[in-house]
């Protein structure tokens, strides 16, 4: 039989030396109530710091720490909500320094490619939501890969490192790149842009072999294959 029993080695104060027992017969010998909670204590034990809810203890220690079981409760939610905070804003950190990890490396592949001529064309952002005229852009006599993007877009940064090493590593490829900003820029109006990232691909001659809407870079290498050979 369990034996709910509640023993105080000294009254005087709470932060005092006592042992506890719980209902369910698990004994905490020779411990200090370091704090009293509003759904329970804190106890320091030799082996570190325990909390120990009052559904878990006798009546007896309830009414000696004056439990209010609608205070506990109210208690306990609002510490439920506020971990429920604290790991919801971890989680956004570690998100964000995800993608800042990410946009580091691009900037590194950037600036990489800065410092490698000789090895295929340039790689330029032409436009940063203003109008543009692509024609004037196109290297004639190669192959143009025009990237319609955005730095908020997850499937543009998921796509952008091929089109750069493309760009990169063969000499019949340019690069130019087009960020879009938002949906209301006056780019995205004079070209109809409804999704992203779009990348269009003209040949030698200027003219658009084909457009793929989305992160597909065998379908943009399918195009460039095509633009080489005329289109």
């Amino acid at each position: 039989m369990k034996i709910l029993t509640f023993l105080i080695l000294c009254f005087a104060s709470v932060t005092l030396a006592a042992d506890f027992k719980t209902i369910d017969g698990k004994e905490y010998k020779n411990v200090t109530v370091s704090r009293v909670e509003p759904d329970g204590i804190v106890l320091i034990t030799s082996s570190g710091i325990s909390k120990v809810y009052f559904t878990e203890l006798p009546k007896a220690v309830q009414e000696r720490f004056h439990y209010d079981a609608a205070k506990g409760a109210a208690f306990s939610a609002q510490q439920t909500a506020t971990q429920a905070a604290f790991q919801k804003q971890q989680e956004e950190l570690r998100r964000k320094l995800a993608e800042d990890a990410q946009k580091n490396e691009q900037n590194r592949l950037r600036v990489a490619a800065a410092f490698v001529p000789q090895r295929g064309q340039s790689i330029e952002v032409i436009s940063h939501g203003a109008q543009v005229d692509i024609a004037k852009h196109l290297a004639l006599g190669n192959v143009t890969i025009v990237d319609f993007y955005a730095d908020w877009c997850g499937p543009c940064r998921q796509i952008s490192p091929s089109l750069e090493q493309m760009a990169r590593t063969d000499p019949e490829i340019a690069l130019r790149k087009i960020d879009i900003v938002n949906w209301k820029t006056a780019v995205v109006r004079q070209y109809n842009i409804h999704s992203i990232p779009q990348v269009n691909i003209y040949n030698r001659g200027g003219n658009l072999v084909g457009s793929v809407v989305g992160a597909d870079v065998q379908a943009v290498e399918r195009y460039v294959a095509q633009a080489k050979t005329g289109g």
